[in-house]
């Protein structure tokens, strides 16, 4: 597969993936609106904020509520604003029409749909509840494309870039919320991190579509601990950050037969070492010790596996390429 068709798979799922997450951030926060004190709203939306990498504005005549408002409809709508959710899409239909022949007709065809719906939606006023309506089209339109990419497209070369697209997104997205959600509560004078507020964390499980998923492993009565174990170290739930590493590994370990050059490279080294810490650290060890320090090194490993895959599949030296 040529190094450029690898690029678009693997960007075009990242920013589906970055779409979908975006939309699920904004639905779930915009709901708990309903059960926030006045007090906490600028705190929250911080960090949510704060997770997506937005800065949001330090303006001492403004009322917050309108700075929320201007930047969750910039984070939907925007196309100049990076990460908005009709850039990503806009990006992922770029990214897909430039491998065209190697994605099947639905997939084209679903996220050409998505695509259109975001150019409709954007005609409408979405507030007054609507907004949810829009929330939730993107994340149906971002699940019917994962399955209709696993049901029509062969399980290839060009697949399993796009499995790496769609966990190196999500494994990012689910550790940067952690750990703005500990910052944050660092930063709330007076709370101590196991007296946090019970919404804060339904709504920090709800970000990650598992709220339901911990009530039947758990039950609904949440403590930090196993919160943060649930989202860190569930082997077998798909936004927890070692599931997704492990996904990671699979596809790069399936992808070394058809590409020689990732046998024994620094992306199998580093993904294998994180997968094994993941697997072995307890959470009793993880918040015994500095939690935001932990999440920054699985952040910064994930990083050195992207930056070592795409210098293996994407960026090598043309001589690597040539037979010998």
């Amino acid at each position: 597969m040529l190094s450029r068709v690898a690029d678009s798979l693997y960007w075009m799922s990242r920013y589906l993936e970055r779409a979908e997450h975006t939309a699920r951030l904004l639905n779930v926060h915009l709901h708990g609106l309903l059960d926030q004190k006045a007090d906490y709203v600028t705190e929250r939306w911080e960090r949510v904020f704060q997770s997506l990498y937005v800065d949001m504005p330090l303006d001492p005549g403004a009322k917050p509520q309108v700075m929320i408002n201007t930047l969750v409809h910039a984070l939907m709508f925007d196309p100049s604003f990076h990460g908005s959710i009709l850039e990503s899409i806009s990006r992922a239909r770029q990214n897909a029409r430039e491998v065209r022949e190697h994605i099947s007709s639905e997939m084209w065809e679903q996220l050409n749909r998505l695509f259109l719906v975001m150019q409709q939606m954007k005609e409408h006023d979405i507030r007054n509840g609507n907004a949810y309506g829009f929330f939730q089209q993107v994340k149906d339109g971002a699940h019917l494309f994962q399955g209709v990419t696993d049901a029509t497209n062969s399980h290839d070369q060009g697949w399993y870039f796009i499995q790496l697209g769609r966990y190196f997104e999500r494994v990012l997205a689910t550790v940067r919320l952690l750990e703005a959600h500990f910052e944050g509560q660092r930063r709330i004078e007076g709370v101590v991190l196991g007296n946090t507020p019970y919404m804060e964390w339904v709504d920090l499980l709800k970000s990650c579509t598992a709220f339901e998923a911990y009530c039947r492993t758990y039950s609904a009565n949440i403590d930090p601990a196993s919160a943060t174990s649930f989202l860190l170290l569930h082997p077998e739930f798909p936004h927890s950050v070692r599931f997704g590493i492990g996904a990671i590994r699979r596809a790069l370990d399936s992808l070394t037969d058809e590409i020689p050059l990732l046998r024994g490279s620094e992306a199998l080294r580093v993904a294998g070492r994180l997968q094994a810490t993941l697997q072995y650290d307890s959470i009793s060890e993880i918040m015994q010790q500095n939690v935001q320090q932990y999440l920054r090194d699985i952040s910064i490993r994930c990083t050195a596996i992207h930056e070592a895959m795409h210098n293996t599949c994407i960026a090598y030296p043309v001589e690597h390429a040539l037979p010998s």
